[in-house]
């Protein structure tokens, strides 16, 4: 069962490194983001294709948030130029 926040064309992920893990819904099209990629192979390595409920990756969530924000920032950019918005993370505090 997917959670209602988790709309169409965005997945949740948990960045479990350091104090408190935190949530983070993701657009798609972040599997783009070569810096993420990356993330998610570090998980694979770590945790291998056996992990269990929701996704994991190995690293702080200020850290995933700067990569994410790097990638948004970007985006902004590209969207200023053709006239549309696009967000590329909501930050779900507490999960």
């Amino acid at each position: 069962m997917v959670p209602e926040d988790v709309k169409e064309g965005h997945f949740a992920v948990f960045a479990v490194k350091g104090k408190e893990p935190k949530r983070f819904v993701i657009k798609l099209e972040s599997l783009n983001n070569p810096a993420f990629l990356n993330l998610l192979e570090q998980a694979k390595e770590e945790y291998g294709f056996q992990q269990k409920g929701a996704l994991e990756v190995p690293c702080r969530p200020e850290d995933l948030h700067k990569i994410l924000e790097n990638r948004r920032e970007k985006s902004r950019t590209s969207a200023t130029c053709n006239n549309t918005n696009s967000n590329i993370l909501t930050l779900i505090e507490g999960y």
